[in-house]
């Protein structure tokens, strides 16, 4: 039997199978379900959805006329449909966007082949025009350390995704072989008359997924603040060198995976049960965990003041060391008002809401003391002071006045003094620094 013997018959087949309702879709919602294959496409390989479909045949239907409907929405993107893509130099009719791969599957348009044309948008190179598309983010994503990052309404949002998702591939225009062999018997034929060629002029009627690879945008790198490689630090572990090609970190999460988590949430400011984000001022301003840690000298290791002073002024060596005295202070005086608090409701059981008070203040105080303040002196000061109105309600639920709270001094804000200046009681005398240096930081 010769082969257009075959793609008869095979044709034939097709027209038997589409006419029969297909079992994930019934013809009540999808109405090409009832339809012939050879009503819309043209050609023997109907039944695979690969042959043609001039946009002729989608108005001769009947039920499109007038390029379709007006305006849609695709993803979270709302567009002209009627005149969408009629600018653009290769000619795109109805089945270019609208496809299904076998006969019996239902028809659908979907988001994934856009970057062959929006390349452009869709190649990281602009953070807003990430919002052409996700223009209300609303997942909740994950960091490398299992931290979720509700990305509905987050601060850093509107200055531009590629803060964290700072590496989006580009989308590849490039045509495997393979693809031409799906269709094409000989495809050293193909090959030797298309090259130099725009093939797109025969190819009309063909879904662009046909050829081109439609899984083409998507994210290559995250912030290391995000996405950790136990690498960056780490250089061997196990006595296996850790930058090994087989030794992903995903190897290490197995067992390490909660590692850097408290860090991680300081850092990007997201606490559990708490709405929104409060992220470090570093972060903000692009500095990355390698920014301050694992410097040749002492790779792995904690932040030393020689990274403040590599990136600011030899007058910020001092710097780290009043954090970790202010923070350390302000840790002793919480802990005692929570201890305090919990011998206070002793004797209660483990459902009394004056318990789940103290153990909230405890938690929140363990959070801030495992994930280092200094990674985000304002959110720290905040978690001081929540943990202290959280042992202060303990009292209160359990029918006590609670002690007065002990100040954590003024807040830390950066660009005045108590930013730098964190240890309780300090004088914040600007006879310490070199006076101009002062009306620099402050803006004066």
């Amino acid at each position: 039997m010769g082969r257009y013997s075959l793609l008869t018959l095979a044709a034939l087949t097709a027209l038997a199978a589409c006419g029969r309702e297909s079992p994930r879709v019934t013809a009540g919602r999808d109405p090409h379900a009832s339809l012939a294959c050879a009503q819309c496409h043209e050609g023997g390989l109907a039944d695979h959805g690969e042959s043609a479909v001039p946009s002729g045949a989608c108005e001769a239907s009947g039920c499109h006329k007038d390029d379709g409907v007006g305006q849609v929405t695709l993803a979270s993107v709302r567009f002209d449909h009627q005149a969408h893509a009629h600018d653009t130099t290769v000619a795109i009719g109805c089945a270019g966007c609208h496809v299904h791969r076998e006969g019996g599957q239902p028809l659908t348009a979907g988001p994934e082949t856009c970057g062959l044309c929006h390349f452009k948008e869709l190649s990281g190179g602009r953070g807003d025009d990430c919002r052409l598309c996700h223009s209300d983010p609303n997942h909740v994503g994950m960091t490398s350390q299992g931290v979720p990052i509700p990305h509905q309404g987050l601060p850093w949002i509107e200055g531009g995704c590629l803060r964290c998702h700072y590496e989006v591939s580009r989308p590849r225009h490039e045509v495997s072989l393979t693809r031409c062999s799906e269709c094409h018997d000989d495809v050293d034929a193909v090959t030797r008359q298309g090259i130099g060629s725009d093939l797109h002029p025969s190819h009309v009627g063909e879904a662009c997924s046909a050829c081109h690879e439609a899984d083409n945008h998507r994210i290559e790198a995250m912030s290391s603040a995000v996405d950790l490689k136990c690498a960056t630090c780490h250089a061997d572990a196990h006595g296996t060198d850790v930058g090994h090609a087989w030794l992903d970190p995903g190897t290490c999460d197995a067992c390490h995976g909660a590692e850097h988590r408290e860090p991680q949430r300081l850092l990007l400011g997201i606490l559990p049960n708490s709405d929104g984000a409060t992220p470090s001022s570093h972060f903000m301003n692009g500095l990355t965990c390698g920014s301050c840690h694992g410097s040749d000298a002492g790779r792995g290791g904690g932040a030393t003041a020689q990274a403040c002073v590599d990136c600011h002024r030899s007058e910020y060596a001092t710097v780290l060391k009043w954090w970790t005295q202010g923070l350390n202070e302000r840790t002793s005086i919480v802990d005692r008002y929570i201890a305090a608090a919990r011998r206070a409701t002793a004797g209660r059981g483990a459902d009394d809401p004056a318990v789940h008070a103290v153990d909230q203040a405890r938690a929140t105080l363990t959070l801030l003391s495992a994930g280092r303040g200094e990674h985000n002196i304002p959110l720290a000061q905040r978690m001081f002071e929540s943990a202290l109105a959280q042992a202060a309600e303990a009292y209160r639920l359990a029918g006590e006045k609670p002690p007065l709270v002990p100040s954590m001094g003024r807040a830390p804000r950066p660009g005045l003094c108590t930013y730098c200046h964190y240890r309780l009681q300090e004088p914040v005398m600007s006879e310490k620094m070199n006076d101009a240096f002062h009306r620099a930081v402050v803006g004066k």
